[in-house]
């Protein structure tokens, strides 16, 4: 793909930027994520709305097996 186009990372619409259009008039309404990869290096998402957004961030989030969960009661977690 081109730089002239830009895609949701979740649900892949894509948007066409024209040439000498702004980027930000392009994308108004997109959300932009930037990540570190390293010190020296990111990734940037962006996203056609919140809800994409919200369902990328979801899977970011790594899952603690109910198992796990569930061997935990109160008695073990004495402080």
């Amino acid at each position: 793909m081109s730089d002239s186009w830009r895609s949701c990372h979740t649900c892949g619409r894509q948007v066409e930027i024209a040439p000498g259009q702004a980027l930000g008039d392009a994308l108004s309404g997109w959300a932009i994520v930037s990540r570190l990869r390293s010190k020296d290096s990111f990734d940037r998402c962006s996203f056609c709305s919140m809800s994409c957004l919200q369902q990328w961030a979801q899977t970011q989030v790594p899952v603690i097996p109910d198992i796990f969960l569930h061997s935990l009661n109160d008695s073990s977690c004495n402080l």
